[in-house]
């Protein structure tokens, strides 16, 4: 399952999506994962989420993200969730390029059984269509 945080810049995405993260820890029966492409936020993420900064370890583009992603996943088979903050900025895409990006991502999570959140700063109506199913 992938569940999108979306809204223009400055609406408290990050806030919800470190929230939701530590909600998870409390439910969830495997491991969290938090990536982002900054440390700025590193001291708000409980000690139990492993966090990972994409920028530290040269995490950029669709194929490294998606390959990052899997091989998480293959050395650890207790990830559950996966929380992403900024993907299209981590991708370094605009958001209407991330269509192949999200399939894949769709792939992994039915494959894995993972649920990922993921940070999008564009508002509802301006989303191209094939986010339609990731929004309430």
């Amino acid at each position: 399952m992938i569940e999108l945080i979306y809204g223009s810049k400055g609406t408290g995405k990050t806030k919800r999506i470190i929230d939701m993260a530590h909600q998870s820890l409390e439910k969830s029966d495997g491991f969290v994962v938090f990536l982002a492409d900054t440390n700025r936020y590193v001291r708000e993420i409980k000690y139990a989420i492993r966090f990972l900064n994409t920028k530290e370890i040269f995490i950029k583009g669709e194929e490294n993200l998606v390959g990052f992603i899997k091989g998480l996943i293959n050395s650890n088979y207790d990830i559950k969730e996966i929380f992403i903050d900024g993907v299209a900025r981590m991708l370094g895409v605009d958001i209407p390029e991330m269509g192949s990006f999200m399939n894949q991502l769709d792939q992994i999570s039915e494959k894995y059984d993972i649920h990922f959140v993921l940070t999008i700063s564009c508002d509802k109506e301006n989303l191209p269509q094939f986010f339609s199913k990731y929004i309430d």
